[in-house]
């Protein structure tokens, strides 16, 4: 699936010649992952790009919910001090969507699988490859506009939710400035998964939720430090 030049439901356009950068991207970071299909959207979930189109996948409605879900969980992202922030969303047969912002103005969607494809796909945005998609979005023409979210903003966070967030987030860097060792390897990714459920069930407005994995996370880093001292 391929949409044209002048499509005007786009929030940017790109010329022919930065559209074949794109794919070309798009095309190679899947190429690098388990199993993938990669696709580029706006920030109102609507699809700028998609080189290869998986067979029975609804990437309308993927596009759709995942534009959302960002747009949602940026106010719970950005209390936790991570404004460029990407969201992990897991299937039960261990299939991976990747939500990855490129310079703010568009988000990159990933179908992959396996855990590990989580580790390469983010080593691919950190080098040539990640460059180059942002160089294409960065240049693409028409200013960046305001596009309204394919969802009903959600009532801002409580604020009980976002002192016990930020209270995590400063335990986290009062850690890693320590003894970041303490945050590598297995503790590293039950953090990472931590803070993708807590996103997650932000984005579905469960504050019961949300504030129970907060808790039960600071409680657990708290032994990690005090088994350590």
């Amino acid at each position: 699936m391929a949409f044209r030049e002048a499509d005007s439901n786009v929030a940017f356009t790109v010329s022919p010649e930065a559209r074949i950068r794109l794919i070309r991207c798009l095309d190679a970071l899947a190429a690098a992952l388990p199993q993938a299909s990669a696709f580029l959207i706006d920030r109102a979930g609507r699809i700028v790009d998609v080189p290869r189109k998986p067979p029975g996948v609804d990437l309308e409605a993927i596009s759709a919910l995942a534009a959302g879900c960002h747009a949602s969980t940026q106010e719970l992202a950005e209390s936790l001090g991570d404004k460029g922030f990407a969201l992990l969303f897991e299937h039960g047969d261990d299939r991976q969507i990747y939500v990855w912002p490129v310079l703010g103005r568009a988000l990159l969607v990933v179908l992959m699988k396996g855990v590990s494809g989580v580790e390469q796909l983010e080593q691919q945005m950190e080098g040539p490859l990640g460059k180059e998609l942002e160089a294409v979005v960065r240049d693409a023409r028409d200013p960046i506009q305001t596009v309204a979210a394919p969802r009903i903003e959600p009532n801002s966070v409580p604020p009980e939710i976002t002192a016990k967030v930020r209270a995590l987030n400063a335990l986290v860097a009062e850690m890693q400035a320590k003894n970041p060792v303490l945050l590598s390897g297995e503790n590293g990714v039950r953090l990472l998964r931590a803070r993708e459920v807590m996103v997650q069930t932000a984005s579905r407005q469960d504050w019961e939720r949300t504030s129970s994995i907060c808790d039960q996370t600071t409680a657990w880093l708290n032994t990690v430090r005090a088994s350590q001292v």
